[in-house]
């Protein structure tokens, strides 16, 4: 998509924006809105500025990826078989926690008709028409916030230990080479060559030269809200406490105080959905719990991210050291983080990468998580002043400066630069998918 950068909104047309949440996604949104002319002002409990504590944040603990090779869906054909062993295998790759099960059963009915193969092959479809313009759609906001020396371009390489393994994700790498998606098979002689550091321990591996990464997340957020503010938007530091649509505008309610403004934005990530029912409609959001763990000392180890799907998390260098990130735990918002997600991380690495050396911080965070692992980019269908984009998954960095351009787009009532009909929040009705209790 050339020329994806837009011509201001014409005055009489700005309007003043809230936009709940400062991760990538709420600062992406609110930058191009702000780059369209519009009076943007962003509300979060905990915004990214410089020396502050960025941790609560999803974008804070990602494995800093932009990855156009995303085109496959979490839930794929064969998924049901695994699903028993996910909830009595806390350490797998993929887990659920089984008291919450209750809760997700929505949620996860709808998951698992998302893995029937025409649904996969349409959500890849949708997935790949955003991630074909992650890229441009990030370029504009990139280059004004001066975050353009983040970026390192290597590539990501996936990893196997077996032919077998290798063979069995050869249907992923077709559906994701019918998207358009480049990527290089190699040999056990081709990824020593890459990483001579790593251990031996593979036998096929698959490179995807697009995939870049960003040193640090948190450094970006703080780029974005800083040209945000340049651009004459404000960041209030706030808890959103109450939402009110009054008359053709939007109430925002807050710790401190209230926030009048004509159009809202909920960019929240996995607390959007208590917002969505505050105006009375509800979304089948829910939350698929992600760790990290640093080794601060192995920064140099390896020379772009590295994943072995069997183990699901990327092993990515970083400004502050190496970062192993990932796994999935469907366990909602108040189960606390449990240390045999960490140790599984700390054990793999240290098998994978021996010189990694001790571990340091560990962190755990809330992805937001639709079933067919798309996000919502959409107007709510109660209320025309307000614009929803969150639930993106493993794909919120990746597709931030998309979305950000998508929302700009529905909040100046400009024809999206995408279609967006499969992206609505509502779009579960069609499967008999009824949000339940989250």
């Amino acid at each position: 998509m050339d020329g994806l950068d837009a011509a201001p909104v014409p005055e009489g047309e700005r309007r003043r924006v809230a936009v709940i949440g400062a991760g990538l996604v709420g600062l992406a949104s609110a930058l191009w809105l702000a780059r369209l002319g519009h009076h943007v002002t962003v509300v979060d409990r905990a915004p990214p500025e410089p020396g502050g504590s960025y941790r609560q944040a999803c974008s804070y603990g990602n494995a800093c990826t932009v990855a156009p090779h995303g085109v496959v869906p979490v839930a794929t054909p064969g998924i049901a078989w695994r699903v028993p062993g996910m909830v009595l295998n806390p350490a797998g790759p993929l887990a659920i926690v089984w008291r919450y099960l209750p809760h997700l059963a929505p949620w996860l009915r709808a998951f698992l008709a998302a893995s029937r193969p025409a649904e996969v092959e349409r959500i890849a479809g949708t997935l790949a028409g955003l991630l074909r313009h992650a890229d441009a759609a990030y370029r504009p906001l990139v280059e004004e916030a001066g975050a353009r020396h983040l970026e390192r371009h290597a590539g990501c390489l996936y990893l196997y230990r077996s032919d077998a393994a290798f063979a069995a994700a050869e249907a992923d790498n077709r559906l994701r080479e019918r998207h358009g998606v480049a990527l290089e098979r190699l040999d056990a002689v081709a990824i020593r060559a890459l990483e001579p550091r790593l251990a031996p321990l593979y036998r096929r591996g698959v490179l995807y030269p697009d995939a870049y990464t960003f040193d640090s997340p948190q450094v970006l957020a703080v780029a974005f809200a800083a040209a945000i503010r340049k651009r004459g938007g404000a960041i209030v530091r706030a808890e959103v406490r109450d939402l009110r649509c009054e008359g053709e505008g939007v109430r925002v309610g807050t710790d401190g105080t209230a926030l009048r403004a004509e159009r809202l934005v909920i960019a929240a990530g996995a607390h959007s959905r208590a917002l969505v029912r505050q105006l009375g409609e509800d979304v089948l959001l829910d939350t698929e719990r992600g760790y990290h763990v640093l080794f601060p000392e192995a920064g140099h180890l390896l020379g772009r991210p590295v994943c072995y799907p069997e183990h699901g998390f990327y092993m990515t260098p970083m400004a502050d050291g190496l970062r192993a990130a990932g796994t999935v735990e469907l366990g909602g918002l108040a189960v606390p983080a449990r240390p045999v997600r960490t140790r599984m991380i700390r054990q793999t690495v240290a098998e994978l990468l021996p010189q990694a050396g001790a571990p340091g911080a560990e962190w755990m965070g809330f992805r937001p998580s639709m079933p067919d692992s798309l996000p919502v980019v959409a107007r709510s269908a109660r209320h025309p002043a307000v614009t929803y984009a969150f639930g993106h998954g493993h794909l919120g960095l990746t597709l931030a400066g998309i979305t950000g351009r998508l929302v700009a787009d529905l909040v100046s009532e400009r024809p999206p630069v995408l279609p967006l009909a499969t992206l609505r929040h509502d779009r579960f009705d069609a499967w008999g998918g009824k949000p339940g209790p989250g």
